[in-house]
């Protein structure tokens, strides 16, 4: 085949810094701008509910959408092919749910920390646990996020700097962390938003310069794409409509599923979500602000999934540009950093770069921002301190942004060893999602559902399904290491008792939530009295209907 190459540079160049530091000044002052507005806590978690739709759709379009999405889809498209966007199918379904049955529900209740619902439900250990499990979620989920931030930063700077010790992998991510402590601790979540409105432009350019430059290089089109993928690129089989072999990594079935389970699941319980909708100002912008977000992702799923179609054929027309060692199906995730180093312009990679940046930035401030507003109203419970004054609010104020900065450089500690993790086992982005945060957010769901559709359900149901979902899924999701440790521990010789493939990731998240929510349903008929409780008023036809909800339980 033909080569058609790009001019190559060694790395980032005096203008691409430029560009970064311009970026970091700017996001800085976003930041700085919107403390000199911040009177209270609230300011700070919710932004006096007044942040405008548009700005909150593609705030929560950033911060779902990170880094693990923006490397993690080209890399995915590269090695398997495009089956796994597949799942996008089922987004009418979701849709459906999350503006007709999730979004009304959550603005009746008027609430700032999601985790408030559990306790009015159920019991405050419930309220506990879902925090718990909230700030597992996300710890995991900024960590991994602030690594394929660092990891990019660190193929695209060219060769390692010999006067810093050790790998500067580490040094890029220690350096991402201090930066997003600042931010987080100044700029509360009108700060992150506004950010996540900058950062989406970015993402959107970065992808629109890879497909451009590929086309201009190679004189070649996305149909041209598509056929090499078929015919000479990575072998991508068939998408199959389902399969009765559950190591099937992806089919049409199990695609969807994972798609509208994740969507469902994010949009009804996850604080980093709903937060957003707390901080409009209506029923109608909160749903506006979705429809937003809807639409944004569409756009970025489809330049993402051109970009890894652009790259495979790029590199397949140019193979000798792979760094040695490099195959396309085992560098997969790291050919679009790669690429933006290496062949774009000098300053647009460092204008690029910035948008890893501010991915793995905002995604600290908003987690952070999150877990602080988690942690300060559900577990330490300084909402009730009853202190409302002046100075009051501002020790509030004081406590939660000095609570961020720690949180986010616990973050950057955690991102250390998810590092090392990843670069010893060699796993892909998409392949750790469910390993290291994914677990918890189908039984976390899950107790918002039996919540809102389960009346007969208390706290003691609830907790023992939570158990039984928690159980489902980190058997799910480790399989194949529980096995290994299963025959080193019994040792096991026979073949037949290991697994060459884990189970497939698509099912990570709908089988434990289900699990949870089935196993829930099931004790509320045989361990519940049925009873009439205090907390059957909060169950989604209560709230949607007005009912008169009695005194929160003391």
């Amino acid at each position: 085949m033909p080569e058609s190459e790009l001019p190559l540079q060694t790395g980032l160049r005096g203008l691409d810094f430029a560009a970064i530091v311009l970026y970091l000044a700017v996001t800085f002052g976003i930041a700085v701008w919107f403390s000199r507005r911040q009177g209270s806590a609230e300011d700070f978690f919710v932004g006096g509910r007044r942040i405008p739709w548009f700005a909150v759709g593609l705030s929560i379009l950033a911060t779902l959408f990170s880094t693990l999405s923006y490397l993690g889809a080209p890399g995915e498209v590269i090695k398997n092919g495009i089956g796994f966007y597949a799942g996008y199918l089922a987004l009418p379904l979701s849709l459906l749910v999350v503006t007709r049955l999730w979004i009304p529900f959550y603005m009746r209740l008027g609430l700032t920390s999601a985790y408030e619902y559990l306790e009015r439900r159920f019991s405050r250990r419930l309220r506990t646990l879902g925090a718990t499990l909230f700030v597992l979620l996300r710890m995991g989920w900024m960590s991994m996020v602030v690594y394929a931030a660092s990891m990019a930063l660190d193929r695209v700077k060219g060769p390692d700097l010999e006067w810093l010790p050790g790998p500067d992998l580490y040094w890029w991510i220690g350096c991402v962390g201090i930066v997003a402590a600042v931010y987080t601790a100044v700029g509360g979540i009108q700060a992150v938003i506004w950010t996540d409105v900058l950062q989406c432009g970015l993402l959107v350019l970065g992808a629109l310069m890879v497909i451009g430059g590929v086309i201009a290089a190679t004189g070649t089109s996305p149909v041209d794409w598509i056929q090499t993928a078929r015919s000479n690129g990575i072998h991508h089989p068939p998408l199959p409509l389902y399969s009765m072999d559950l190591t099937v990594r992806v089919t049409l079935l199990t695609a969807m599923l994972h798609n509208f389970f994740w969507t469902i699941c994010t949009h009804g319980s996850d604080q980093v979500v709903l937060q957003r909708y707390f901080s409009t100002p209506s029923l109608g912008a909160a749903r506006r602000s979705y429809y937003i977000n809807v639409a944004t992702d569409l756009l970025m799923i489809l330049l993402l999934s051109l970009c890894g179609l652009a790259l495979l054929q790029y590199y397949r027309m140019n193979a000798g540009q792979l760094p040695s060692g490099w195959t396309l199906e085992s560098s997969a995730d790291k050919l679009f950093p790669t690429f933006l180093a290496t062949h774009l312009p000098v300053g647009c990679a460092g204008l690029i770069i910035s948008a890893f940046l501010c991915d793995a930035i905002q995604t600290l401030e908003s987690g952070a921002n999150s877990i602080t507003a988690v942690v300060t109203t559900d577990l330490l419970r300084s909402n009730e301190t009853g202190d409302e004054g002046n100075e009051g609010k501002k020790r509030q104020l004081g406590f939660v942004r000095q609570l961020s900065l720690w949180i986010a450089l616990a973050v950057s500690l955690n991102a250390g060893f998810i590092a090392y993790i990843s670069q010893s086992q060699n796993l892909t982005i998409i392949d750790m999602m469910p390993k290291f945060f994914n677990l918890f957010v189908g039984p976390l769901a899950a107790m918002f559902f039996i919540g809102m559709f389960l009346p007969r359900c208390t706290s003691r149901s609830v907790a023992i399904a939570v158990a039984v979902g928690l159980a489902v899924s980190v058997s799910w999701s480790w399989a194949r290491e529980l096995v290994a440790v299963a025959r080193e521990l019994f040792g096991i010789t026979s073949e037949s008792f290991q697994m060459p493939r884990g189970p497939t990731i698509l099912l990570s998240i709908p089988l434990p939530c289900v699990t949870t929510f089935l196993t829930a349903a099931l004790l509320s008929l045989f361990v519940e009295d049925g009873r009439p409780h205090l907390g059957q008023a909060y169950t989604w036809r209560s709230i949607l209907r007005d009912v008169k909800l009695p005194p929160e339980r003391s």
